[in-house]
């Protein structure tokens, strides 16, 4: 069976558990993944008996000649109008829609029109990557690797960060990539201790340290990694933290397989930090799944009731930030496998 087909009869058993008639999508990623139609101005209809999308008269052929297993609908007026009449049309009571993947315009209308909420349906779906996806998630990730050995050793005093930005960009591009998966923290020195620092002019000095975090998009999925190191002669503290770190990627990354609990994955991130002395310098979670978007479910942080399954792809980023001198992070994407996990951005 193709492998949208399978997700549709997948999202209709969902339906049948979740005691739901049918449910609306109006978002082109969810559409696509569905489907394997990624074009913007369509609208979804599941049931538990078929599958619509609605459209511009203009995209109903292309939508025909790439799909077989969901009918075409010629929208008159906006296409996410047109599904909610046909809600209605079919008398479907217990039609819902995702709250957390529609506009708030969208979303409001469907509610006033008596669409339940119900979140995470889709979301469920997305986060077993299987078949075709995995090996695209693979390249998306080796792109973003050899791009670092690419860059790396082009990265002198007095370079900018936003040249740098600009660089592994082209570079990724170069190797096929449609984009970067979100915008790309290049930070030298002190800009390396805040965690989300936006890459600006600044000019890169001698001895300091420089952290990259970038990933790029390859056949809709994105890749997401993180590396630190020092240009010039590295401090004691330096190597010291980065020490700590490394063997606390390493502990997540051990801990990561099958059945296992997202919050142990972090635990064992942290809990390494924490007796070194520099758990209140490790400020954010550990990580987070990938896919067709950079932040998928799940989370793995302290609070996370997540448990991992095979096919799954996460991150795992331990990171400690020292205000005002350095921070470093050291962050990979990896698929969760029955009895661990594979690094898919392994650099050498």
């Amino acid at each position: 069976m193709n492998i949208h087909a399978k997700r549709i009869k997948d999202l209709q058993h969902m339906l049948k558990q979740h005691r739901l008639d049918a449910l609306l999508l109006g978002r082109s990623l969810e559409i696509g993944f569905l489907t394997g139609f990624h074009l913007d101005g369509t609208c979804m209809l599941v049931t538990r008996s078929g599958a619509s999308v609605f459209m511009p008269k203009m995209l109903v052929e292309h939508f025909r000649s790439k799909v077989d297993f969901a009918a075409p609908v010629a929208a008159d007026g906006a296409a996410e109008n047109a599904a909610l009449a046909r809600v209605k049309e079919l008398k479907l009571k217990r039609a819902a829609f995702e709250p957390e993947a529609e506009t708030y315009q969208r979303g409001t209308a469907w509610r006033k029109a008596g669409v339940m909420e119900k979140d995470g349906l889709t979301g469920a779906l997305r986060a077993v990557k299987e078949g075709a996806e995995i090996e695209t998630l693979r390249r998306s990730c080796r792109i973003a690797a050899r791009a670092f050995g690419l860059v790396k050793p082009r990265i002198k005093t007095g370079r900018t960060e936003l040249s740098v930005y600009r660089e592994l960009e082209d570079v990724m591009q170069a190797m096929g990539a449609k984009g970067p998966s979100f915008n790309l923290i290049v930070a030298f020195g002190p800009n390396s201790a805040m965690p989300h620092h936006e890459t600006s002019e600044r000019r890169l000095r001698d001895n300091e340290a420089v952290l990259l975090d970038y990933g790029c998009v390859y056949g809709n999925y994105c890749s997401d990694m993180t590396r630190t190191f020092f240009h010039g002669k590295p401090t004691e503290e330096f190597r010291k933290v980065y020490s700590i770190v490394a063997a606390s990627q390493k502990a997540g990354l051990a801990a990561v397989r099958a059945g296992a609990k997202a919050r142990g994955v972090d635990a064992a991130c942290r809990g390494l930090i924490a007796d070194a002395g520099y758990g209140q310098y490790f400020i954010h979670g550990t990580g987070h799944g990938i896919g067709l978007e950079i932040h998928e479910f799940p989370r793995l942080n302290a609070k996370s009731e997540a448990v991992l399954r095979a096919g799954m792809a996460v991150t795992v980023e331990p990171g400690v930030y020292l205000h005002g001198k350095f921070g470093v992070r050291i962050e990979d994407s990896v698929l969760v496998t029955r009895t661990g996990c594979e690094i898919l951005t392994k650099t050498a």
